[in-house]
């Protein structure tokens, strides 16, 4: 019954010449940019593609920001693009149009800040001809409640899918279970711990599930 009610969105790499871009978006600490540096190691280097991975951070609002995501740019040898103006995302990927995977990082806020939450739509606007995912990043660690009310606002983006974060810091999981199911927003990913690229799971109903059956999901 669990698994009928959990919504899941299947992992399905590109062919060689498709191109995607993926926004994540979600308020301050939940590890947006830890998560866009797992799944460009995974897309550069783990799927046995060799896929082209571009970075684009719209994050420089925040101390150590871009620091932190050229560190992770550089071990990988993957292009990072520091984005500052709404006009000047245009140019980042267009920069970027060789990728086959771009990973847009975007400054977290809170839920409540809905100025800040529109500033993402200005920059959505600038390059509205192209399609973009957007994938909303949210801590298992909070309660039901804080979840939706982070969802009801962060919608005003158009969000595609989910991936949960921090789901070695929690024991309880049955706020993630009936958040999707309220939702009806798939999860793609989960996030189970800071390493890089390691501490990401594809998402899979029976792992979550396993989760809550067992009060933790450290590992497989």
């Amino acid at each position: 019954m669990l698994r009928r009610i959990i919504p899941i969105k299947q992992e399905v790499p590109l062919r060689k010449h498709q191109r995607k871009i993926i926004m994540m978006v979600g308020p301050t600490g939940v590890g947006k940019t830890t998560t866009i540096a797992k799944l460009a190691a995974r897309y550069a280097y783990k799927l046995g593609q060799n896929y082209k991975v571009g970075i684009v951070t719209l994050d420089s609002f925040r101390v150590g920001a871009i620091e932190q995501l050229q560190a992770y740019t550089n071990i990988m040898r993957l292009p990072l693009e520091v984005v500052k103006k709404p006009e000047e995302l245009v140019e980042a990927l267009l920069r970027l149009k060789d990728c086959n995977y771009i990973f847009i990082d975007t400054a977290g806020s809170s839920q409540y800040d809905v100025d800040k939450i529109e500033m993402i739509n200005e920059y959505q606007e600038k390059v509205h001809e192209l399609p973009i995912e957007k994938v909303l990043v949210l801590p298992a660690n909070v309660k039901h409640s804080d979840l939706i009310d982070i969802y009801t606002n962060y919608s005003r983006l158009n969000i595609n899918y989910l991936t949960f974060t921090k789901l070695d810091e929690t024991k309880s999981f049955g706020n993630l279970i009936s958040f999707a199911h309220k939702t009806k927003k798939s999860i793609i990913y989960f996030s189970i711990g800071q390493n890089v690229p390691d501490d990401l799971i594809v998402s899979d109903s029976t792992f979550l599930i396993n989760c809550f059956m067992n009060n933790s999901c450290i590992g497989r």
